[in-house]
C-alpha cells in the first residue's frame, strides 16, 4: 500500500482499505479544440520499418487551436483548500448511469433512481463501461490480480455470462490470466491482453507470455489479435496493458520486445516497428502510446532502460517522449526538461495528457510533480513533492485533478497552481462539471450523497444532486460511470 504525507487538511473518512477505481465514458460530446477526424493514410501493399530513433530533431509542432500560454508557477509547499460557493439550486444527474462494486458485488444506477443488485458472487471487481453506457464488463476472482473471468452484462441487469473463461485461458497455457481490458470506440467489442508469468527465477532466461485478443461482449466471440509471445520477466504490474486504441477504433498500437507495431481490428499489421525501444532486459518495460485525437499519429513514452532488474535493483526507470506522425513517418522528440521518470508503478500510467495532446503532467526521479507544454517542450514545477499520476483531464484541456487516494486530491489547471477539491474526486461529466463524494462521508452513514462541483474561475460552486450510493463497506469499492444522451 502506498503512504502519502499528511498535509493538514480535512480528510474523507473511509476505511483504510479503500481502493477507488472511476472510469468515464462520455457518449455525445465533442472534443473541443482537436483538429477534425480524418482517415489515416496506411499503406496497403507494404510495411515502412524505421530505425531507431536517438538523434535529436527540431520539434515538430502541429496546428491543434491556439495554445494556451503556460506561465510561471510559483513553488509551494502545500496546495490550500479551493474557495467554494454552495448553489441553492439542485443539480440533475438523469443522464448519469453508475456502476459500482460493494462487498464484491455488482450495483447499477440510473441518477437517482434506486440502485439495482446484479451479482451476488461476493468475488466482483472494476467495472467498465461502454461508451454508449449499455454495457459493462468487469473482472471476477478471489483477489485483485486473480483475473480469471471475465464478465459482461446489460445495464438492465440482463444477459449475464461469462466471456473470458479459466477454461479458454488455459487453452493458450495452463495458468494464463486475463490483463488489461479496454472498448473499442462505440461498440460492445472489448480488446484485452493476456499474460503467464512463471514464478520468478533470476538464474532463467525464460519470462512472461503475452498475447492480445478482441472478444465481442455481447456473443462472447473471441478473436486473436497477437499469438502469446515470450518476452521478459514484466516489471509492470501483470495487468497493465501493452497496447492502445486508435480514437477512431481502426487501429491498435502494440508494445512488445522493444518496438511498437501498428496493428488493425484484424489482427493484420499494418505498420511494424515505427519506432523501437531497449526492452529494459531482463525485466521488459513497455512503451506507451497517446494517441492523436484525429488518429493521426502518437505520443509515446519510451523506455529509456538498457539493462532494467527492476525498481528495487535499478530504481525508478526513465523514459523519453516523442511525437510520431503517420504521414511521412515522421517522429521527432519532445524535450522535457527535467526528464521524467516512473515513479508509481502501480499507478498504470506514465506520464497523464490532456485530450488536444497539448499539455502533460510527469513525475521526475527526485519525486517532484511537474507540468509541460508538448508543442514546445516548456516546463514547470507543480508541487516538489512526491505525488501520485494519473490525472484526470477534464475536456476543456485545461483543467485536471488527482483522485488514486483520499489524502491527495489535487484540482488544478495549467494556468493556476492546484489546490483542494471539496471532496473525493471522482470524475468530470462535462467540460467545468465534476462529482464528487464529501469529505465527511463516514462508515455511519447509509448512503454516500454524490455532488457536483463546477469550476468557476478560481472558485469552486457547488451543488446538491439527491443522488446517493450505498455506503462503503470496509472492503475494495469500485465506481464507474457514463454520461448518457439525453433524448
Amino acid at each position: 500500500m502506498r503512504t502519502s504525507k499528511n498535509y493538514d487538511r480535512p480528510r474523507l473518512i473511509f476505511p483504510t482499505k479503500l481502493f477507488l477505481f472511476v472510469s468515464l465514458a462520455v457518449v455525445g460530446i465533442v472534443l473541443a479544440d482537436c483538429m477534425p477526424v480524418q482517415p489515416v493514410s496506411t499503406p496497403s501493399a507494404t510495411i515502412t520499418t524505421l530505425p531507431t530513433f536517438t538523434s535529436v530533431a527540431p520539434l515538430y509542432t502541429p496546428t491543434l487551436g491556439s495554445p494556451n500560454i503556460l506561465t510561471a508557477s510559483t513553488p509551494i509547499s502545500s496546495p490550500a483548500p479551493i474557495p467554494i460557493s454552495t448553489a441553492t439550486e439542485t443539480f440533475p444527474l438523469d443522464n448519469l448511469r453508475m456502476a459500482y462494486i460493494v462487498d464484491g458485488n455488482l450495483y447499477v444506477q440510473d441518477g437517482s433512481n434506486p440502485s439495482q443488485k446484479l451479482s451476488d458472487s461476493g468475488k466482483n471487481w472494476y467495472p467498465v463501461f461502454s461508451d454508449d453506457g449499455g454495457k459493462i464488463v468487469f473482472y471476477r476472482g478471489e483477489k485483485i490480480n486473480d483475473n480469471n473471468n471475465i464478465f459482461s452484462v446489460n445495464a438492465d441487469g440482463s444477459r449475464m455470462q461469462e466471456i473470458i473463461t479459466t477454461a479458454w485461458l488455459d487453452t493458450l497455457d495452463a495458468g494464463t490470466k486475463a490483463g488489461h481490458l479496454a472498448f473499442i470506440p462505440n461498440t460492445h467489442q472489448l480488446v484485452f491482453n493476456t499474460y503467464l508469468c512463471p514464478e520468478f527465477d533470476p538464474s532463467s532466461t525464460s519470462g512472461c507470455t503475452v498475447g492480445l485478443f478482441l472478444v465481442d461482449s455481447d456473443t462472447g466471440k473471441i478473436k486473436k489479435i497477437m499469438k502469446p509471445a515470450l518476452g521478459g520477466w514484466l516489471s509492470d504490474e501483470p495487468w497493465i496493458r501493452n497496447f492502445s486504441i486508435s480514437p477512431d477504433g481502426k487501429l491498435l498500437s502494440i508494445s512488445h520486445a522493444g518496438k511498437i507495431d501498428i496493428f488493425d481490428m484484424e489482427g493484420n499489421i499494418i505498420r511494424q516497428s515505427i519506432m523501437k525501444y531497449p526492452p529494459g532486459m531482463p525485466f521488459e518495460l513497455y512503451a506507451r502510446v497517446y494517441w492523436l485525437p484525429d488518429s493521426s499519429g502518437l505520443i509515446i513514452a519510451l523506455p529509456t532502460e538498457t539493462d532494467f532488474y527492476g525498481p528495487r535493483l535499478s530504481g525508478d526507470p526513465t523514459y523519453s517522449i516523442w511525437r510520431y506522425l503517420f504521414d511521412g513517418d515522421v517522429a521527432t522528440p519532445i524535450p522535457l526538461n527535467p526528464p521524467l521518470s516512473w515513479a508509481h508503478m502501480e499507478s498504470n500510467d506514465i506520464i497523464s495528457i490532456s485530450p488536444n495532446r497539448e499539455w502533460v503532467i510527469y513525475l521526475t526521479e527526485d519525486y517532484k510533480l511537474y507540468k509541460g507544454n508538448l508543442l514546445d517542450g516548456n516546463t514547470n514545477l507543480l508541487l516538489p513533492y512526491r505525488y501520485f499520476l494519473p490525472m484526470l483531464w477534464s475536456l476543456d484541456n485545461i483543467h485536471f485533478a488527482h483522485l488514486s487516494n483520499p489524502e491527495g486530491n489535487i484540482l488544478a489547471s495549467v494556468k493556476a497552481p492546484p489546490g483542494y477539491p471539496p471532496g473525493q474526486f471522482l470524475g468530470w461529466i462535462d467540460r467545468e462539471r465534476f462529482i464528487y463524494f464529501p469529505y465527511s462521508t463516514s462508515m455511519n452513514k447509509d448512503n454516500i450523497p454524490v455532488l457536483v462541483g463546477e469550476v468557476n474561475g478560481e472558485n469552486i460552486k457547488t451543488y446538491e444532486t439527491k443522488v446517493f450510493v450505498p455506503h462503503v463497506a470496509p472492503y475494495s469499492y469500485s465506481f464507474a460511470f457514463a454520461i448518457l444522451e439525453i433524448k
